[in-house]
């Protein structure tokens, strides 16, 4: 009788179908996986967005007007929100506790169910867990020191009027009402300056509180500056606002032992502190001229004008204080 012996091959049948289902479980579970970890990355992103926006936001609207913990709260759930997908968010909390800061947490809201956590995700075939995410960003603001005026010009303290109303600034000399004084306690004559720009070329002018600013020679538009006031050539400088130095005192005719040389040309003016000036017309020489309401008559030479709080470009200033000074505030994040 023959006896029959089984195919040795025969016991490893079917073992590649066992193996091919075990990767397929491993390859969709690395999908999923993946796929989840792009939703967790994306989602995080929109909360940063959303952090950084309420920060920012959050620190103009205390530096400028003061606000209260519910303003800053309203605040930041508006910018959070617009900076999300699914235009939802939590926001955590809002800290105000540092003075100059402020503070955003941010979590997350899924956006159809409002759920604190991230919903139907493919990892949950394999009981992963729910996810949540958060982001943190703090911004702060400062009164500037030291910064680039796009303008070569400063004015007098005594014409830092910020009531909200629009003002004629003359130019040196012209302005009767101004009475700021020199160390000597001497009237300075008032109205606004033109400052010599850096390097006695370009326009822009760099200066600091606390330091002194050399003034351009005569009593116009520096040379080479005029076309920033040509309505023609720059169209966009009315109605802009911009961060102007303001000077305490002039050294024009003190002791050149105690203050250098001044007189003359060499005029100084101390810087005290930066104003943010909404420019609405102006009457200078040549073609530097826009007054489409005539507020000045005859010969009158200088600016009109709305001293208002402003937000400056943070590039154009390095150092500050949270102490107030002026109008102008530099914000930006810190983290």
């Amino acid at each position: 009788m023959r006896r029959i012996v089984a195919d040795p091959e025969s016991r490893e049948r079917g073992a590649a179908g066992i193996l091919v289902a075990l990767m397929m479980l491993v390859m969709i579970g690395a999908g999923a996986l993946a796929v989840d970890a792009g939703q967790i990355y994306a989602e995080r992103a929109q909360l940063q967005n959303g952090a950084d926006a309420a920060a920012l936001a959050g620190v103009d609207l205390c530096a400028e007007s003061g606000c209260t913990q519910a303003d800053a709260n309203a605040m930041a759930a508006a910018l959070a929100n617009s900076n999300s997908n699914d235009t939802k968010s939590t926001v955590q909390s809002v800290d105000l506790s540092v003075a100059g800061q402020v503070s955003v947490t941010t979590s997350t809201k899924d956006g159809t169910t409002n759920a604190g956590f991230l919903s139907k995700m493919f990892a949950s075939v394999l009981n992963a867990p729910a996810a949540t995410v958060g982001a943190t960003a703090t911004a702060k603001w400062l009164y500037p020191t030291k910064g680039i005026s796009i303008l070569p010009l400063t004015f007098a303290t005594c014409e830092f009027e910020d009531d909200g109303m629009p003002h004629k600034v003359l130019t040196q000399g012209g302005a009767e009402d101004c009475n700021g004084r020199n160390p000597s306690n001497q009237i300075i004559p008032g109205g606004f300056a033109w400052l010599d720009p850096d390097g006695n070329t370009g326009c822009k002018v760099t200066a600091e509180v606390g330091q002194w600013s050399p003034t351009s020679a005569g009593e116009g538009v520096p040379a080479g500056c005029i076309d920033l006031f040509n309505p023609s050539i720059n169209p966009s400088l009315a109605g802009s606002t911009v961060a102007l130095p303001v000077y305490k005192y002039t050294c024009d005719g003190l002791p050149a032992a105690q203050f250098g040389s001044c007189n003359g040309s060499s005029v100084q003016y101390y810087i005290e502190q930066w104003a943010g000036f909404k420019i609405q017309a102006w009457n200078l020489t040549g073609q530097a001229k826009y007054d489409p309401t005539h507020v000045f008559s005859g010969s009158e030479k200088g600016l009109y004008g709305t001293f208002m709080g402003y937000s400056a470009d943070p590039n154009l200033f390095t150092g500050g204080s949270t102490t107030p000074n002026g109008n102008v505030i530099v914000i930006g994040l810190i983290k």
